[in-house]
């Protein structure tokens, strides 16, 4: 009965500590998220702190003004890039405020203003003939025309 007595206690001494890792396992991990929250509201601080100093002095020269110039130019890059997504999108800007505009948008959604005659320039320049788009097409035409044997499949 011994072995049995004891295999037992070992057993419950097992499992007490078990449990005691896991409180202590699930303790530290709640612990750590607290900590990661902190951490995270301190970087969102930080970056609103650069922000507020970057509109405030965006237009001095020192003491970060290359920061500030890679800042800017960063930015006209997105913007580069928003304008390409747009063009893909069939969506252009209004020209009063800037906020994207779908292609029958007679109005600004933001602003109000009139905007067809964006997409009547466009429309227009779109249906005059292109020169070099006509000098384009023989080429094509003739890389079509090759045909394939059965030699040359092989």
């Amino acid at each position: 009965m011994t072995f049995f007595t004891k295999l037992g206690e070992t057993i419950s001494a097992t499992g007490k500590d078990v449990s005691q890792k896991a409180k202590e396992l699930t303790g530290i991990a709640k612990l750590n998220l607290d900590i990661k929250a902190k951490e995270d509201f301190v970087e969102r601080q930080y970056m609103e702190i650069g922000k507020q100093y970057f509109e405030l002095h965006k237009e001095d020269e020192e003491p970060f003004f290359e920061e500030i110039s890679l800042i800017r130019e960063t930015l006209q890059e997105i913007s580069q890039l928003k304008s390409e997504i747009d063009d893909l999108k069939g969506k252009k800007k209004c020209p009063s405020c800037g906020a994207s505009l779908g292609q029958e948008d007679a109005y600004c959604n933001k602003c109000g203003a009139k905007c067809e005659s964006i997409f009547e320039e466009e429309t227009m320049a779109k249906e005059e003939p292109d020169d070099e788009g006509q000098q384009e097409e023989p080429a094509m035409e003739e890389t079509e025309s090759v045909e394939f044997t059965e030699e040359t499949k092989e």
